[in-house]
């Protein structure tokens, strides 16, 4: 008997199901939104924060730390590279739990210079699982940095800001999927090949 869709990965498209459209980092009318929302989200995380100080009481205090030496200096490079890494990984590796949870697979990450992507490796997601899959980092990343900001030192709160910070930018293009997937019926299934994702819906009739 074939699985049913709705809850299940397939590795194969189930009869009848055709192409509903896609969202791909070659096309221009998909990336000038990742774009726009590349800049807006890190604007409304950055409104979080402020207001996560207000209500802790702390945005009277916010320097964050001062750079008076050569050392210091350093140390901040430094961090603003250690919090890329860890940004990284962490969001990858978030898609990557949900892929594998879902489909018991392990799933492909690729790391290039320009970009990284995890996928599912050639399955077909249902679509509140793949929805899931592509909102989890974001809204991980910025709970977790928002609930630990007010408890750290002034260094580590910036490292805490700019993680959250990049996370929500490089986030636009999740957020593009789900805005896409959202309008479309829940039978969907999303195809994932790291570039571009693929959505599928029964055919009418």
């Amino acid at each position: 008997m074939e699985e049913n869709p709705l809850n299940k990965p397939v590795k194969t498209l189930p009869a009848g199901y055709t192409l509903a459209g896609s969202v791909t980092l070659t096309r221009t009318a998909d990336l000038l939104p990742m774009l726009i929302w590349s800049l807006v989200l890190p604007a409304l995380l950055l409104l979080l924060v402020v207001t996560v100080l207000c209500l802790t009481r702390q945005i009277a205090d916010w320097n964050l730390f001062s750079l008076h030496s050569v050392g210091q200096i350093a140390a901040f490079f430094g961090g603003m590279l250690l919090v890329t890494l860890v940004m990284v990984i962490a969001h990858e590796g978030l898609h990557g739990l949900v892929f594998w949870c879902a489909t018991g697979n392990l799933p492909r990450f690729e790391f290039k210079f320009y970009y990284a992507s995890a996928s599912p490796g050639g399955w077909y997601l249902p679509r509140r699982v793949f929805m899931l899959a592509t909102l989890v980092p974001l809204v991980t990343i910025s709970l977790v940095c928002l609930a630990l900001i007010p408890f750290a030192s002034p260094f580590l709160r910036c490292l805490l800001i700019l993680l959250a910070v990049f996370n929500a930018s490089g986030s636009a293009g999740d957020l593009v999927v789900a805005l896409r997937l959202f309008r479309l019926p829940a039978e969907t299934l999303s195809l994932d090949n790291s570039t571009s994702v693929y959505f599928f819906i029964p055919a009418p009739g």
